[in-house]
């Protein structure tokens, strides 16, 4: 009598070449929502009309095939004229963040319909931490092609040039910014306001408070060891005697702060799209 156990057949899953094969990752996001200064139409409108008044002349230039140009050398074969540049327009995601960084932008139009949002949301956010108003235009990517040449998703105003773009785009922010702050705030203000009774730490607070939008932790001290404030001394010797353990105070520290907990979410690639040609 055969004991063998029988052994069910598998089956041979192939992947065709050029298909795609559907994948689902678990991704650690930030809890709260980036704002999004979207303006209303009327209000588009109106910035277009003022970046039309620096449109520059864009020479036509009808690029050459290969077979034409292949045979003279690289110093003769033709070229695309130079643009006239607009004195205090930036253009460009890098150039517009260091420009913050150096606090020398006036105001930023970024384009709506951008994607992914993400690559602008550290833009948005260093500027909202220097108070640069920012908006964001529907269209931007055409309006700067035809304008200045250089489609652009990012278009900076350089600080004490173009006076008139950037007053207004700074009026406009204004009617744009998040209605309730407080929701957006990692710190509890209880903590804060206990704080603030105490003289020697209201340096301490003010960078807390500019801070407090943003769901990161900032430096102030140089020191490479973090020490709680308020926190109560632990102490370092223990006793070790006939126990398998070393034991701690059972005192608790209390917590001056909170900050919320990073979301896990799940996403999801598209197997269907369509293929590029």
């Amino acid at each position: 009598m055969n004991m063998d156990a029988a052994v069910l057949k598998r089956k041979k899953t192939t992947i065709s070449k050029g298909t795609i094969k559907k994948t689902i990752k678990n991704v650690v996001c930030r809890p709260d929502a980036v704002f999004w200064p979207s303006i209303t139409e009327s209000e588009e409108k109106e910035l277009e009309t003022i970046l039309d008044n620096y449109k520059v002349a864009i020479p036509d230039f009808k690029k050459p095939h290969w077979k034409d140009i292949k045979c003279l050398p690289k110093s003769e074969r033709p070229k695309q004229p130079p643009i006239k540049r607009v004195e205090g327009l930036v253009f460009g995601l890098s150039e517009c963040r260091n420009l913050v960084d150096n606090q020398q932008l006036a105001a930023l139009i970024i384009e709506n319909e951008v994607t992914p949002r993400v690559i602008v949301h550290p833009l948005l956010e260093a500027c909202n931490k220097s108070s640069v108003p920012a908006v964001c235009l529907t269209g931007l990517k055409k309006i700067s092609s035809s304008n200045f040449g250089i489609a652009t998703s990012c278009l900076g105003i350089k600080l004490n040039l173009l006076k008139n773009l950037s007053n207004r785009i700074t009026e406009i922010s204004k009617k744009h910014k998040p209605q309730d702050t407080k929701e957006n705030s990692v710190i509890n203000v209880c903590s804060i306001e206990k704080d603030k009774q105490d003289i020697n730490m209201k340096d301490s607070i003010e960078n807390i408070e500019t801070v407090s939008l943003y769901p990161y932790l900032y430096r102030t001290d140089k020191k490479r060891v973090f020490i709680p404030e308020n926190a109560e001394k632990v102490e370092t010797s223990r006793d070790f005697i006939g126990q398998n353990f070393v034991a701690f105070s059972s005192n608790k520290v209390k917590k001056e702060k909170s900050y919320k907990k990073m979301i896990v979410k799940r996403i999801s690639n598209n197997p269907n799209r369509a293929k590029v040609k």
